[in-house]
């Protein structure tokens, strides 16, 4: 069996490896401000101009989710929502219907999440509430 020289096997062309696109899907669910979906945060992006793959969405959302950067709830339709979490922690109180939420802080809470750690040996506890109801405007629909 010969073998070929390795001067006789042409140079492939290097495929680039494609940009980041995390900080941009960042931004846009930064940008919308509430519980948004995949498919609806990627229609806001394309509307709005970016050229961006459904995919590549969701690939960012999934890696963003998996470092903590944002909170996913799933919504009634089943559908997992995602909202931008700011630097600040807060925890949120979403309406099951139309997803709108509100932002609450809750010192018992946090200080129950700071003595739950230690009593079981877990070290860097993170914590996600998921506080779910029916907004107002919602309460009212339903009313009439």
């Amino acid at each position: 069996m010969a073998s070929v020289p390795s001067a006789a096997v042409p140079d492939r062309p290097r495929r680039r490896r494609a940009p980041d696109r995390r900080p941009e899907v960042l931004d846009a669910l930064r940008r919308n401000g509430g519980f948004v979906s995949a498919q609806g945060l990627h229609a806001s992006m394309t509307q709005q101009g970016t050229r961006i793959g459904l995919t590549t969405v969701y690939r960012a959302l999934a890696a963003a989710d998996a470092e903590g950067r944002l909170e996913a709830v799933h919504a009634r339709s089943g559908a997992k929502a995602y909202r931008y979490l700011p630097l600040v922690h807060e925890h949120h109180l979403t309406c099951r219907v139309c997803g709108a939420g509100v932002a609450f802080f809750c010192q018992v809470l946090e200080d129950w999440v700071a003595q739950l750690g230690p009593l079981h040996g877990f070290e860097d506890v993170r914590h996600a509430v998921a506080a779910t109801g029916t907004c107002p405007g919602c309460a009212l629909d339903d009313a009439g």
